[in-house]
């Protein structure tokens, strides 16, 4: 069996096959349409004259320009008219990949078809959105993915259904080209019907086309994707603004803005492939990861790990798959793995879970050989859990440590959710705010500001210091209720992490002095701040 999984090279591994005489070829895709033109169009053109084309699905059973064929609706029967058939032909059949799976005798008649039709010019497409094929056919069928509509195609499409729009609805375009892009880029990652369904809901109802559709677009988009059952589109995301402290990381990403332009690509710089943020729960990584996504704007994709595994959508590594093609097809993008040592994690040792070991392998080869832009952010609570071939440079550019903020980042947080929450931070004595909650992580400050609101709310006054004062003083932090953990993440971290934020002090006192003394290899910030006593 030959794998064809490269992006931009479905179309011409297809005709590299027609002409090689390879009589069976099993396609990977939701789009049996486009497929369908495709292959048609591939029988008018790909030989010295047009060949006919034959589409065999269960209802109908083979049909030559949308004729039926008597007597196919069998797939056996169907099979041996493609062997009968003398001259050469094209033919798509759309629903064997289950019929495979049960039938024994298809798979032999497969075979069949394959011996006989090894000298001539005739090829059986088989298609389905999942790969599930017999073993016994591994040596006799090639394995082409198709690929989902490249930038250049949609931008066609979308050309095309705005024109109609604007020639039947008289609807006026107010949009520049970098605008249109915007649109493009929007329904990438979709298939063809996808990307139209979305477009048009766009158009609908609208006498003037502007930028303001666009959230139509991109609401339709979230609600695909999230069908996969895999994906999760993130059209609403903080700004990077919205996030206290964080200094190192800020100007880590700041020094990359510009990396995915050509403009970074002729200097000789390649994109980054992401980031390994770990640290305290509660401390902000995972809104961090969105705030990357909205400070490049990028779009943001959530792979879930767990219904990768949950085999609704097939095998694991089918699944997994299918997930990170339609990433690559919305490159350039943010791919955001939430607690990453849940779902590739609990690899290892001689009892290790069969399953999770080639997902982990799978996953470990896609980071290093990945063709499109995506910029993996993948967060881990335990990442002593995650195995050490994920942790080397070449799969990650960086890991970073968030720890408990410090008093100036404290302040910071402050600010922010005062400010969200339409309260005048300068009406509060942040300095004695961010003293007495030495300890808190950023959720909990936040926490203490909700449940100050309530109080003053609840007595119809507007919020005082005393309320903020009051609810920090009911609140026992993470740091004192999971002490011993917190201690053991923050030495992990020591040497092997950089952190994300400034420090303020340099206290490693919960590091042994052996380990002090070892070389801080990769490192740009090795200080900490001490674990309460």
């Amino acid at each position: 069996m030959e794998v064809t999984r490269e992006r931009g090279k479905s179309l011409e591994t297809i005709k590299k096959l027609i002409s090689a005489k390879q009589s069976l070829i099993y396609v990977v895709t939701w789009e049996e349409g486009r497929l369908e033109k495709l292959v048609d169009k591939l029988a008018k053109t790909m030989f010295s004259a047009p060949v006919k084309f034959f589409v065999w699905q269960s209802t109908m059973g083979l049909t030559l320009g949308g004729k039926v064929v008597e007597g196919t609706r069998d797939p056996l029967a169907a099979l041996d008219r493609v062997i009968a058939i003398e001259e050469n032909a094209l033919f798509l059949f759309k629903d064997l990949h289950k019929e495979m799976e049960t039938n024994p005798l298809l798979v032999r008649k497969l075979r069949d078809v394959y011996d006989s039709l090894s000298t001539s010019y005739k090829t059986v497409f088989i298609t389905a959105p999942i790969l599930t094929m017999p073993f016994e056919l591994n040596k006799e069928m090639s394995v082409v993915d198709y690929d989902l509509p490249a930038p250049e195609e949609l931008s066609a499409l979308f050309s095309q259904v705005l024109e109609s729009f604007v020639k039947s609805k008289k609807i006026k375009v107010s949009l520049t080209d970098a605008q249109k892009d915007l649109f493009v880029q929007a329904v990438t990652g979709l298939t063809i019907d996808e990307a139209k369904n979305a477009i048009t809901k766009a158009l609908l109802g609208r006498s003037v086309f502007d930028i303001s559709a666009l959230d139509v677009v991109l609401e339709e988009k979230q609600q695909l994707i999230r069908k996969t059952g895999i994906l999760e589109f993130i059209a609403k995301k903080p700004t990077i603004q919205e996030i206290g402290g964080l200094e190192n990381l800020k100007a880590w990403l700041e020094a990359r803005t510009r990396s995915f332009s050509s403009e970074a690509r002729k200097y000789g710089l390649a994109p980054p492939k992401g980031v390994l943020m770990t640290g305290i729960s509660g401390c902000g990584k995972s809104v961090t990861v969105q705030a990357i996504s909205s400070y490049w704007n990028l779009p943001l994709v959530r792979l879930d790990m767990n219904r990768v595994y949950s085999g609704v959508m097939g095998s694991p590594e089918e699944t997994l798959y299918m997930a990170l093609k339609t990433v690559e097809a919305m490159a350039p993008c943010v791919l955001w793995i939430d607690e990453v040592e849940k779902g590739i994690g609990s690899y290892g040792g001689e009892k290790r879970d069969l399953v999770v070991g080639r997902i982990f392998a799978m996953f470990l080869t896609w980071m290093q050989e990945k063709k499109g832009n995506v910029f993996v952010a993948a967060t881990a609570n335990e990442i002593d859990m995650l195995p050490p071939e994920i942790l080397r440079k070449g799969r990650f550019d960086e890991i970073f440590f968030v720890d408990l903020p410090g008093v100036t980042e404290r302040k910071q947080i402050f600010a922010v959710h005062l400010k969200k929450r339409n309260q005048d931070s300068a009406a509060f004595n942040l300095v004695d705010l961010a003293k007495a909650t030495e300890g808190y992580n950023g959720a909990e400050i936040e926490q203490c500001v909700v449940s100050a609101l309530f109080d003053a709310f609840n007595a119809k006054r507007a919020l005082t210091m005393d309320d903020l004062m009051r609810a920090i003083g009911r609140m026992v932090p993470l740091s004192k209720t999971m002490k011993e953990q917190i201690k053991r993440i923050k030495s992990w971290a020591f040497n092997r992490a950089v952190l994300a934020s400034k420090p303020e002090k340099y206290e490693p006192s919960f590091v042994s002095k052996d380990e002090q003394k070892k070389p801080q290899e990769d490192l740009i910030v090795t200080s900490f701040t001490k674990p309460d006593q």
